[in-house]
C-alpha cells in the first residue's frame, strides 16, 4: 500500500502514457497483420452480395448472446446487414457461435486467437481490426458497430439517423479514473464503441482507432477523439442516441441495463463475470437474463444454445 501513491503518479506521467500507447500500437499492428486475408475475402463476399450498409458485432465467449442478437435482427432488422466478428478466447465458444451464424445465414469471421487481459483494449482492437481489414475494403455507404448484447427490439431504421450526418451513436463524456479527473473546460467526447455508426465518406480519410484513452477519461473508442471526433461539429454532424436506464433485479442482483433510442435493449457486461462489479453473475443469473430476453422480445423459449454461458 505504501507504494500506491508512487505507482499512481507514475501511471499519470505523460512519458509512461506515451510509452504504453506505443507498446499497444506495436502489439496491435502485429495482431492486425494476422488473418488479414480472411478480412479482405469477407469484404469481397459482402461487396459481391451488394451489401452497402453493414453493422459489425464483436462476439466474445457468449454464444447465447449471439443467438439472441441474430434472432432479434431477423425479427426487427434496423436497416443494416449484421456481420459477426468473433474475438472469443474459448474454442468451444467459437464453434457454437459459428454454428449459430450458419443457421441464421449471418456472415461470420473468426479473428486470430490472442491473449489480451485488458478487456476494453481487446474489444477496441478487435473493432479496429474489422475496420481496417473489412470496412476499408468494402467501402460501404454506411457502417457501424454494435455490442453483441445490444438487441433491436422495436422497429427502427439506423440509416435514417445518418441522413446529413457523419456519425450516429451513444455519446460518452469523460469519466474519472485512476489517471484522469474531468475538468469544467473539457470538450472531448467519443461515441461508445458498442453503438456507433458512420457515413463511410466522412471517415474514409481517417485512420480510426477504437481503443480506449484512459488518460482522457474515455473508454473503448476514445482514441477516435483525436483522430476524428475533434474535427466534427457535435451539434450538426452527429446524431446522438437517447439512452434510458432500465434497472432489473434477477436472482437478487440489480442489473443496470438500458434502452437506446427506445429500440435497442442493452444488457450490461454479460461476457465479463470476472470484471469488477460483474462477479456476482452466476450461471443462474445469466440463465434468467437469457430467458427474459427470449420471452420478452424474441417469442421465447430460448434458442439454439440454451446451455452455453
Amino acid at each position: 500500500m505504501a507504494f500506491k501513491p508512487i505507482v499512481d503518479r507514475l501511471s499519470r506521467s505523460q512519458a509512461v502514457i506515451q510509452a504504453k500507447m506505443l507498446r499497444n500500437r506495436l502489439v496491435y499492428k502485429i495482431f492486425e497483420s494476422r488473418g488479414r486475408a480472411s478480412g479482405h475475402l469477407l469484404a469481397k463476399q459482402l461487396l459481391d452480395a451488394s451489401v452497402s450498409r453493414v453493422c459489425i458485432t464483436i462476439a466474445f465467449n457468449t454464444p447465447w448472446v449471439i443467438d439472441a442478437l441474430t434472432k432479434a435482427w431477423e425479427i426487427q432488422p434496423p436497416g443494416m446487414t449484421l456481420v459477426v466478428v468473433d474475438n472469443s478466447t474459448k474454442p468451444e465458444a467459437r464453434e457454437a457461435i459459428a454454428r449459430i451464424c450458419r443457421i441464421r445465414g449471418v456472415p461470420y469471421l473468426a479473428l486470430p486467437m490472442r491473449i489480451e487481459k485488458h478487456l476494453s483494449r481487446s474489444h477496441g482492437s478487435a473493432i479496429t481490426w474489422a475496420f481496417n481489414n473489412i470496412v476499408r475494403h468494402l467501402k460501404p455507404e454506411l457502417f457501424g458497430f454494435i455490442d453483441h448484447d445490444c438487441f433491436p427490439v422495436a422497429p427502427f431504421d439506423i440509416p435514417s439517423k445518418l441522413e446529413d450526418k457523419a456519425a450516429y451513436g451513444k455519446k460518452f463524456l469523460p469519466g474519472e479514473n485512476h489517471i484522469y479527473k474531468p475538468k469544467p473546460g473539457d470538450r472531448h467526447w467519443n461515441l461508445w464503441a458498442g453503438f456507433c455508426f458512420y457515413r463511410f465518406s466522412a471517415v474514409a480519410g481517417h485512420q480510426l482507432n477504437f481503443e480506449p484513452r484512459l488518460n482522457l477519461g474515455l473508454d473503448t473508442g476514445g482514441a477516435n477523439w483525436a483522430l476524428f471526433y475533434s474535427e466534427l461539429d457535435a451539434d450538426k454532424d452527429v446524431a446522438v442516441a437517447l439512452v434510458r436506464e432500465s434497472p432489473m433485479t434477477m436472482a437478487g442482483v440489480v442489473g443496470h441495463h438500458e434502452f437506446i433510442d427506445g429500440a435497442f435493449f442493452h444488457l450490461a457486461g454479460v461476457s465479463y463475470p470476472e470484471r469488477p462489479g460483474y462477479h456476482h453473475r452466476t450461471v443462474e443469473h445469466r440463465e434468467m437474463l437469457r430467458d427474459y430476453v427470449w420471452n420478452t422480445y424474441l417469442g421465447g423459449p430460448a434458442g439454439q444454445t440454451v446451455s452455453d454461458f
